[in-house]
């Protein structure tokens, strides 16, 4: 497999890497029709079942991903690196290919799907990482967005008046999740390290 990055600019892959990744998650009231959202960029949600196309914000007019931009699907090296996102609900794997850019602390890529995800809690992810972020429940706001917690920060949240207008079962919206996306649960049995990659986790 070339080198995701060279002189010429990025190398176009056939092979997909596995990176890691997050999403805020949005929904019906039901919590069975469920969409993963980026965190930042375009607002759009994945596409279901097919892959997600990277674009250049910026619209400016060059092949995605660009040396001198940022553009691109982003993915990290490692899942420590993503507890400094805003707002994630969803934690996983992603799968990049095509033309890809590898930077400091991960890829840009022009293609990608999620491999295996999971609902997280935030509170618990941004204090502990990926595994210690198991959540009970989902709170769903105006809109649709959707917030996982464990059961201990739902009682943190209503303690200091945390809008928590509708509950639903976690299992079943992260259920629903997998089923819309076709995609396999992702499971860690072991903390996460600065510096370790996929392979040093029990993912299965």
């Amino acid at each position: 497999m070339p080198e995701p990055w060279t002189a010429a600019g990025p190398a176009v892959l056939a092979e997909a890497i596995d990176a890691w990744r997050t999403w805020t998650l949005a929904g019906s009231n039901d919590g069975l029709e469920v969409r993963l959202f980026p965190i930042a960029g375009t607002g759009k949600a994945w596409p279901v079942r097919e892959p997600v196309l990277g674009r250049c914000a910026r619209r400016r007019s060059h092949a995605v991903p660009g040396l001198d931009c940022t553009c691109g699907i982003h993915a990290t090296h490692t899942i420590d690196i993503l507890r400094r996102t805003r707002d994630p609900s969803v934690l996983g794997t992603v799968a990049l290919w095509g033309r890809v850019a590898e930077h400091e602390h991960g890829w840009r890529a022009e293609f990608g799907y999620p491999q295996r995800v999971a609902l997280i809690c935030q509170l618990c992810f941004w204090q502990r990482g990926g595994s210690s972020s198991s959540c009970d429940i989902v709170v769903r706001h105006r809109g649709g967005r959707m917030v996982p917690l464990c059961t201990p920060h739902l009682d943190l949240c209503r303690r200091y008046g945390y809008p928590v207008r509708r509950v639903l079962e976690a299992s079943r919206v992260e259920r629903a999740v997998l089923g819309v996306y076709a995609v396999d649960v992702l499971r860690l049995s072991v903390p996460s390290a600065s510096g370790a990659g996929i392979g040093d986790h029990a993912v299965v």
